[in-house]
């Protein structure tokens, strides 16, 4: 059996009193921060992207954490509208509780001279990084290039 439980902003006293329980002989405590992408959280994410961005988002899972623009216009493919619902999804995700305030946008636009050269997951060897969450959670999935 596994049971969830999400506090946010807990007093010091309902913290207290969790973690308590959770000492319980045989009791299995795991805690994810705020701020951090998990498989289930990254799997939700991509089942509500339009089909466009979820393509986009395994080519740059598929390409180590990033991808560049030239690869993803490949074959007469614009991206035009696409990269927008990367930061739209997740907002909705949050305004609907759906996810945490602190959880960071997956990708990042890079651009130079007003042209956009590549999308990459920011934080590249550190905790946050996203790749490896997003690779558990789409796993299996492969994109249609």
């Amino acid at each position: 059996m596994k049971i969830t439980i999400t506090v946010e902003n807990p007093t010091p006293e309902a913290l207290e009193k969790l973690l308590a329980l959770a000492a319980m002989p045989a009791a299995v405590v795991t805690s994810v921060p705020d701020d951090r992408w998990t498989p289930e959280r990254a799997r939700s994410y991509y089942d509500r992207l339009p089909p466009r961005a979820q393509q986009i988002l395994l080519q740059v899972v598929e390409g180590e954490g990033e991808c560049a623009a030239d690869e993803l216009k490949a074959d007469g493919r614009n991206l035009r509208g696409s990269t927008g619902a990367f930061r739209r999804v997740l907002t909705e995700g949050k305004r609907t509780g759906l996810w945490p305030e602190a959880l960071s946008v997956p990708l990042v636009s890079h651009i130079v001279g007003g042209q956009l050269k590549k999308l990459e997951m920011p934080g590249r060897g550190t905790e946050q990084y996203a790749l490896p969450v997003f690779r558990d959670g789409l796993g299996g999935l492969r994109s249609s290039r």
